[in-house]
């Protein structure tokens, strides 16, 4: 389909940043945690704003998809959001670690890097 060719108009870093900012004010605005499905919704809205793609207006949450493999894995990569699990339902939530972010500050760093490895 040709996915792996879309030009965007922004960099990674570029990007990056404003997932970051985008996640870390949505998640603050909610004094608990935020379902994934609404984090996306959410996400999507607050970043119609930017025109990341040259030839037609994409949703945020699929230059996530395209860059990272996704909103999980991006969140995923970085030791300030929580992932939590539901074993009763299929739910999917997500948590701002505050006190992570006060300790290392900016710029976020990333868990891991694009050439590593892991093994489970």
């Amino acid at each position: 389909m040709g996915h792996n060719k879309i030009k965007w108009n922004i960099s990674l870093e570029e990007g990056e940043i404003i997932a970051h900012s985008t996640i870390i004010e949505i998640l603050r605005g909610k004094k608990q945690p935020v379902l994934l499905n609404e984090l996306i919704s959410l996400l999507n809205a607050k970043t119609k704003k930017y025109n990341v793609h040259n030839k037609k207006s994409n949703c945020f949450s699929k230059y996530l998809k395209m860059n990272y493999g996704g909103l999980v894995n991006f969140l995923d990569s970085y030791n300030i959001y929580g992932i939590i699990n539901s074993e009763s339902s299929d739910k999917v939530m997500v948590i701002l670690l505050e006190e992570i972010i006060q300790e290392e500050g900016a710029p976020l760093k990333s868990i891991i890097k694009d050439s590593e490895w892991i093994f489970i």
